[in-house]
Formats: structure tokens, C-alpha cells, sequence
């Protein structure tokens, strides 16, 4: 394996007129994103989307209110363990 170094003058770097911006694009910058904004500003209980947040809600409360309870017990049952 060899290394080869040169001394070659490299000219300077020109600046970058406008900055790059990665902006999403498709279907979810049209006229379909706003119809789903609008459907959750004005969500209704008893349209399909409504009950299909709260079923949502009520699933995501109850897991972390069974993830926080195995997390205290087993804390809990450290604690006992290293001062016994």
C-alpha cells in the first residue's frame, strides 16, 4: 500500500447562493392535507374520526398506566431486595 501526497493550490470554494431546504413533497402538501386538518380541528364524537381518536387515547392512557405500574413494582421490589 502506498501514499501518495501532492501540493496542488486548490482554488477557494465559492458560498452557496441559497441555502438547501429538504421540504417535503407530495400527496401530504395538497389539497388532502388540508381536508385532514380540517377534519381533526372539527372532529366530531360521533363521527368515525372522533371515535377513532378516543379509542386511541383511551388505549395509549391505559398502556402507560400499565407500563408506569411494572415499572414502580420493579423498582419497588429492588429496593426491598438491596436493603434486605
Amino acid at each position: 500500500m502506498e501514499l501518495v501526497l501532492t501540493s496542488k493550490k486548490l482554488g477557494r470554494l465559492t458560498k452557496q447562493k441559497q441555502d438547501y431546504v429538504n421540504e417535503p413533497s407530495g400527496f401530504l402538501n395538497s389539497q388532502y392535507k388540508n381536508v385532514v386538518e380540517r377534519s381533526y380541528k372539527r372532529k366530531n364524537k360521533s363521527s368515525i374520526f372522533g371515535i377513532r381518536q378516543r379509542i386511541k387515547s383511551k388505549s395509549y392512557a391505559t398502556s402507560c398506566v400499565a407500563e408506569t405500574t411494572l415499572k414502580l413494582s420493579l423498582f419497588l421490589v429492588v429496593m426491598v431486595m438491596i436493603f434486605n
